[in-house]
């Protein structure tokens, strides 16, 4: 193998301090690289060391990272998405959020593994990065618009009409709590990272490369095994069904097997969940799919709708979580004005997620008649009237209204309408996602210790556990096993699939793409240059794993956010799962001990700090 310090990398950081307007190159710490690959665990032992408890998440003191992965922009399938990491304004805690796309690898092309954004414009700018010729221009002309406006604009003024671009809509601007980052139709999504962004006055960012290669250890070897795991994700049957529904393919499995949500987390199933399926969207509405950079998966969606002056352009198509969210949460059985809310969100720039289970949550207290219409805008909350549903998220952007109140996300909500804690479906504040804990356990270990809050994606335990489950993590002791298990087992099951995907965070790699371990870690060594296993594998995801949490120790997490809503442990009368639900705190003593975390402090031993090389981390 050639000898190069920088294998994988570009070796370069661009760092931006908006305060100053001054621009500089810094070299990438080795030792950070190679502990904790790139990425999320990258980003996250750079500011470690610069944020606390004390750093307010919307002032200039805050850091906003915009990261790549080693393996961007080599050919491996599905590994040139991004990743933007900060201390979210919405949990206080963890802030990270990736996107597929082009931007990552145009970034990486122009000679930067990432971004380092600090301190704060005194008026709306946009950074242009096109290779070397970095400039910090005026978007005061750009403040108000859409991201879809937003991005046409700035490509036009970059002169490159092929250039790519990562900004903020009205919600980032406005600074709501889950305001989104958008770059051309993928979604920066979860714990506000948008907000972050315009709380910098910083709209946007176009990127254009030209300069970069990939500098690779074995070229051949390299090739040979990302043949193999293109060939290998081809084959697979998820790609294939991503290929033909994307995600919304999954909203009746899910419903039948009860993994899916109904009206605010109280219902088990749901007789009018055939209206709003995947295949009702792509036999109605779709137009074509749609790729990310270096993915054969292509699982994105555009649709078009033209029916009952619902919608009249192409979109991106609404998502699993998204039609969840905006349809069976509040019982709406309408996929138009389902598609519709999507597209409003995806252009306004706010979370699908956190959007509509706050709108949902409203819902929930009027129908319970725990608030009135004088209180909520004289709207109609009724079970299943979406046009309500089409107003709030209006008015979430744009702060107006009772649309201010639920811009600061469900906790606030309930505090100002004297709701108990148990009755919120938020996790460290963040809204659960629209998978059942009671329809898969280790989702309930997956959520309370998830690093940014209640997140799927951090360990898809509901799929990847799963009997039936084609995916194969055996080589690194994750096995099948029944979803009502109580025992150490699905705590240990769960607690390595996180790990595993901590380093799928910093690698950094869509979790649709599901190669053998193996396949992995050969990627790995013949791009790094390093003599890497499965062994090392475990260790550096469990490593990036303990350093987000230890930032969260940081930002002043105990064991007592290591919990979980009533609203979500209280079981159905009905459906697949009726009468079910975890025994969490026997599972959350368990993943403790599996752990070698103090279950009263929360935090991780000193043992396993050393053995995982992060002791030395001052928290």
């Amino acid at each position: 193998m050639k000898s190069n310090k920088h294998f994988g990398f570009t070796g370069n950081l661009l760092k931006v301090n908006l305060n100053k307007e001054s621009i500089y190159v810094e070299e990438i710490d080795n030792d950070f690289s190679k502990k904790f690959m790139g990425g999320a665990g990258y980003a996250c032992r750079y500011l470690i060391d610069r944020l606390g408890k004390d750093t307010d998440a919307l002032s200039s003191n805050n850091i906003l990272m915009v990261m790549t992965g080693p393996l961007c922009l080599t050919g491996a399938p599905s590994f040139s998405r991004m990743v933007v990491c900060s201390k979210s304004p919405y949990t206080g805690l963890w802030g990270e959020a990736n996107a597929g796309g082009f931007f990552g690898p145009e970034l990486k092309r122009a000679g930067y593994d990432g971004l380092i954004i600090i301190g704060r414009a005194d008026h709306p700018v946009y950074l242009k990065v096109f290779d070397s010729e970095i400039s910090i221009l005026d978007a005061t002309e750009l403040w108000g618009e859409g991201i879809k406006k937003t991005q046409k604009r700035l490509k036009a003024l970059s002169g490159d009409l092929k250039s790519k671009v990562l900004c903020i809509g009205q919600a980032g601007e406005n600074l709501v709590k889950f305001a989104n980052i958008n770059t051309e139709g993928r979604s920066v999504g979860r714990t506000g990272m948008g907000a972050v962004m315009g709380s910098k006055n910083l709209k946007g960012i176009v990127v254009k490369g030209s300069s970069y290669k990939p500098n690779i250890a074995d070229e051949n070897k390299f090739k040979e095994i990302s043949k193999k795991t293109s060939r290998f994700i081809l084959k697979a049957l998820a790609t294939k069904v991503l290929r033909e529904y994307g995600t919304s393919s999954a909203v009746m499995p899910f419903h039948t097997i009860g993994d899916l949500p109904i009206k605010y987390w109280s219902k088990g199933e749901w007789e009018d969940i055939s209206n709003i399926t995947g295949e009702k969207l792509k036999e109605n509405y779709l137009i074509k799919r749609k790729s990310c950079f270096g993915c054969s998966i292509a699982c994105g969606k555009i649709i078009k709708i033209n029916k009952n002056k619902v919608l009249t352009e192409e979109t991106e198509g609404p998502e699993y979580e998204t039609i969840a969210g905006f349809g069976s949460m509040i019982l709406n059985k309408n996929l138009e004005s389902i598609a519709m809310a999507n597209h409003l969100c995806n252009d306004y720039g706010l979370d699908t997620i956190s959007t509509s289970s706050v709108i949902s949550f409203l819902y929930n207290l009027y129908n319970k008649n725990q608030i009135n219409k004088d209180e909520i805008d004289n709207l109609d909350l009724k079970w299943g009237n979406f046009n309500p549903m089409l107003q709030l998220i209006k008015a979430i952007a744009y702060r107006k209204g009772i649309g201010n109140l639920l811009a600061e996300g469900s906790n606030e909500v309930g505090k100002f309408y004297n709701i108990p804690s148990d009755d919120i479906a938020t996790v460290n504040k963040l809204e659960v996602p629209y998978h059942d804990i009671r329809s898969c356990y280790g989702l309930a270990l997956t959520y309370a210790f998830g690093p940014r809050g209640a997140c799927h994606t951090t360990g898809d335990a509901f799929k990847v556990l799963r009997k039936e489950n084609e995916v194969d993590f055996s080589s690194i002791g994750i096995g099948k096993i029944d979803l009502f298990s109580n025992n150490k087992k699905m705590a240990k099951y769960t607690s390595l699939l996180l790990d595993y995907r901590a380093l799928y965070s910093s690698l950094i790699s869509c979790f649709f793409s599901n190669p053998p371990p193996v396949y992995m870690a050969e990627l790995i060594k013949y791009v790094m240059g390093w003599d890497y296993g499965l062994e090392e594998i475990k260790i550096m995801g469990e490593r990036i794993f303990n350093l987000k949490r230890l930032f969260n120790i940081k930002m002043g997490l105990t064991s007592e956010n290591d919990n979980l809503p009533k609203i979500l442990l209280n079981p159905t009368n009905e459906g697949a799962v009726a009468g079910r639900t975890p025994d969490f705190n026997k599972l959350k003593s368990y993943y403790y001990d599996i752990r070698n975390w103090d279950p009263i402090t929360g935090k991780p031993n000193l043992i396993k700090l050393r053995e995982l090389g992060i002791n030395n981390i001052g928290i």
